[in-house]
């Protein structure tokens, strides 16, 4: 079961509505399919960052896969490792900080994570 704290959720969240808000602004898609070009470009239309959301979610969803493919019964014993190169891990780290922003100008206030309410706290 995967369980995941607040403010990734809410992060999760507002990349998800991105993401459908710019395919049900593109319908044709799967009419299209093998003109990706065409369709990012008409998706970017929508919101620019959608294009970079969904490659960078696909590729991470793509290597959690094999690696728990190539895992076996591991996993279930000890969770996995995924190693991300310096190119992926920057574009996540923009794209986090553009979902932040984003989750902000929603007015999604997602609670403090359990580190910020335990040194708040201890102030």
């Amino acid at each position: 079961m995967l369980f995941i704290n607040k403010a990734e959720h809410a992060l999760a969240s507002v990349a998800h509505d991105i993401v459908k808000v710019a395919r049900a602004v593109v319908p044709v898609l799967q009419k299209v399919q093998g003109q990706e070009a065409t369709v990012e470009a008409l998706t970017s239309l929508v919101d620019p960052n959608a294009v970079n959301i969904e490659r960078a979610a696909f590729a991470v969803l793509g290597k959690i896969c094999v690696a728990i493919t190539d895992a076996g019964n591991a996993v279930a014993a000890n969770g996995i490792n995924v190693q991300l190169d310096a190119q992926e891990i920057a574009d996540l780290k923009s794209i986090a900080a553009y979902l932040q922003q984003a989750t902000k100008s929603a007015g999604v206030a997602p609670a403090a994570s359990a580190s910020t309410a335990t040194a708040a706290a201890q102030a």
